[in-house]
Order: C-alpha cells, then sequence, then structure tokens
C-alpha cells in the first residue's frame, strides 16, 4: 500500500471528508486530494498536521500498527475482581489468579486450588462450545484442554473453566527452543491429517460437529458468493475496495486447481499463540473457536498468510515439505487469499475483533501480486 492509499484510509478511518481535512490543515481540497493519488507528497510540517488531525503517531499514520497473529488482546470486559468472584464461586479456595496473555476473542486467567491449576476464560459461547466438542471427540489423540464446565451469568457474560495445560506458548521460546521445537510441530501436523472426519458438510462446524457446506470447494467460493459476502459497504467503511477486487479476482481464477474432496480437521488458527511446547513437545493445542473441516493445507496456508516473524523457522520446513510442486502452490496461494478476505470481511464490514486491518490488506496485496 503506497503513502497515497495509507493517507487515504486514515482519513476515512477518522471519519472526515477531504473537505475538512483541507479546512482544518488551511489548503485546497485539490492539495489533499493529490497527495491520496500520490501525484505528488505532502512535505513533514504536513505529515505532522495530518497525524494530529487523525490523533495517530507519525508511525502510525506512515507505516500503520502491526500486530502478528495473536498478538493483540481484546478490550476488557471484566475487571480483575470480577474474574476472581466468578472463579470463586465454582472454586471458593482459588488463589494466585494470573492474567494469560495472547487473545483477541477472550480474556484467559491461570488460577490454583488444592495444588492444582486451572484455566478461567470469558469470551465466546459458540467458541466454547467447539472447544469441548474437541476435547470429548479427540482427547486421546490429540493435547487438547480438558474443559470441565461453561456457564452463562445473568448479564450474558460467557466463561469456561478448563483443566491446566503445562508448556509455553511458542511465542515465548527462544530462538533455538523454536528450531528445536519444528519437528514436533510437523508431526503434529501429520497426526491432524490422520483423523477420518465422519461428521457433515465442510467449512467451519458447530458444537455437534456439524458444518454447513456441502462440497470444500463451496467454502472456498464463498468468499466471493454476494449472498454470503456481501463487500458493498467495505469503501464506506474507509478501506480501499481494489485490494478486495484484486484478491477476489484472483481466487475466481486459479479457483480450477483446488480439487480436494478429503475432510481433515484444520485448526484454522494455528500459529504462535495456539501451541504449547515443553522439553522440544507439543504438549498443547488450544483455542478452536476457528476449526474447521477441509483441505488440511489450509493450516498450512494460515501460517504461510500471517508469516510470524517468531515462526519463520518453521515457516520453511512447512514450505519445504509441503510445497512439492506448482499445483500445490497454487493450492495453497487460493487458500491465502481466501483467508485474507475473510479477516478482511470479519473486521471490516462484520466489526469483529482483528487485528490490524493495514497490515492484512498489505498483506494480501502482496500475496496477490507476488506469491505465485
Amino acid at each position: 500500500m503506497n503513502l497515497g492509499e495509507k493517507l487515504k484510509l486514515r482519513r476515512k478511518k477518522s471519519g472526515l471528508t477531504q473537505e475538512q481535512v483541507a479546512t482544518e490543515m488551511n489548503i485546497t481540497r485539490q492539495t489533499l486530494s493529490n497527495w491520496e493519488v500520490d501525484k505528488n507528497y505532502p512535505d513533514i510540517d504536513s505529515i505532522i498536521s495530518l497525524s494530529k488531525i487523525y490523533n495517530l503517531s507519525l508511525d502510525e499514520l506512515l507505516l500503520g500498527k502491526i500486530h502478528f497473529k495473536g498478538e493483540s488482546v481484546m478490550s476488557k470486559k471484566l475487571s480483575v475482581e470480577e474474574i476472581k468472584t466468578l472463579i470463586k464461586t465454582h472454586y471458593p479456595d482459588a488463589s494466585n489468579v494470573k492474567e494469560l496473555t495472547g487473545g483477541l476473542a477472550s480474556q484467559t486467567y491461570l488460577f490454583e486450588q488444592d495444588n492444582d491449576r486451572f484455566i478461567f476464560q470469558a469470551g465466546n459461547l459458540k467458541g466454547f462450545q467447539k472447544e469441548k466438542f474437541i476435547d470429548n471427540e479427540l482427547k486421546t489423540i490429540l493435547p487438547v484442554r480438558h474443559v470441565m464446565e461453561i456457564h452463562q451469568t445473568d448479564d450474558k457474560v460467557v466463561y469456561s473453566i478448563a483443566e491446566f495445560i503445562e508448556g509455553d506458548k511458542l511465542f515465548d521460546l527462544n530462538s533455538q527452543q523454536l528450531l528445536d521445537i519444528v519437528p514436533a510441530v510437523l508431526q503434529t501436523f501429520e497426526t491432524l491429517e490422520s483423523i477420518e472426519i465422519d461428521k457433515e458438510g465442510y467449512g467451519y462446524f458447530d458444537s455437534t460437529g456439524n458444518a454447513s457446506y456441502p462440497t470444500w470447494i463451496d467454502f472456498i467460493k464463498a468468499a466471493y458468493n454476494n449472498d454470503i459476502y456481501n463487500w458493498s459497504s467495505l469503501e464506506e467503511k474507509g478501506l480501499d475496495s481494489d485490494v478486495v477486487k484484486n484478491a477476489i479476482q484472483e481466487l475466481k481464477s486459479h479457483i480450477s486447481c483446488i480439487t480436494s474432496t478429503k475432510k481433515h480437521l484444520v485448526h484454522g488458527d494455528v500459529g504462535s499463540y495456539n501451541l504449547l511446547a515443553k522439553d522440544d513437545q507439543i504438549t498443547g493445542i488450544i483455542d478452536w473457536s476457528l476449526a474447521l473441516y477441509g483441505d488440511h493445507l489450509y493450516d498450512k496456508a494460515n501460517l504461510l498468510f500471517w508469516n510470524e516473524d517468531k515462526l519463520q523457522p518453521l515457516i520453511k520446513e512447512v514450505k519445504k515439505k509441503y510445497i512439492t510442486s506448482d499445483e500445490t502452490k497454487e493450492v495453497i496461494y487460493c487458500y491465502m487469499l481466501r483467508i485474507g478476505l475473510e479477516e478482511i470481511y470479519n473486521t471490516v464490514i462484520l466489526n469483529e475483533a482483528g487485528y490490524d486491518i493495514e497490515w492484512v490488506a498489505n498483506r494480501l496485496n502482496e500475496i496477490s501480486k507476488g506469491f505465485l
């Protein structure tokens, strides 16, 4: 995304017209318009003025707030005292309540009672129900959290309590540990690939384990089905629609390469915050709210899309192991486009909790132009 596009995006996010900004800066509307189409560029004093008008730092204005997947945290819905009260409703002698970071859609705390450790999460009912489904169905195959109970308060706050899993998130490992854990992650992928699914449908599944799309290709194509993903309000929400239009056109152009009819269990959000490790082994796979049925390469595409700095050793080996032909690379390309489109749709159109949308748009644009 070039400077002009960034300036236009920041103005629209601020809810201002070109006339309003021009008046504030004592310049003509045409001058501002020229900056936003890269006909010419503002000087440093003008950039400083723009950052003040949009209430942004210079880095935020020019570079964007870049968060890697999992690094942002949701706005707090409950205070620590409220969380402690809920915990003590079920565990009166709970102690050492400590916040754990890493989720956009939940608040996560560790607590102890009688020398045992547990996880408290406040968040989404459907997400917790899916986590419990995975626990019930696959606990003998995968290292998943045992969800003990799910509750909802009178004021609609939903929370779960689960057993604690020993291990550190990959995000918290040092460079050597990240190198050492790669074989275990690849083995975990192989385990996921080996799981046979006998439930109905493809795509995201519900708390009963059933999904709504009749085929995998229907799920992928949904991103440009106007009856399912209505992109009409994109520009007025402050995002340049060309990024989405180009990605959709690319997806349509390459969709025929997707021929898989196999039904694998796909985590849907695998990354440095959702894998736990100890002694060079994966001890936990957590946060299954985005889990779905489909091609296992979708998880690999997710890793490649978010391209976390911390996971570069793993990403390198994933590319080596799974991108073994031009055909496979094209399939993963389509999945990356689908992942980026969905993130933009959920964040911009549906106003759901998400990651820095400018980074997502830049990444989607980068993939569209340079992955193949």
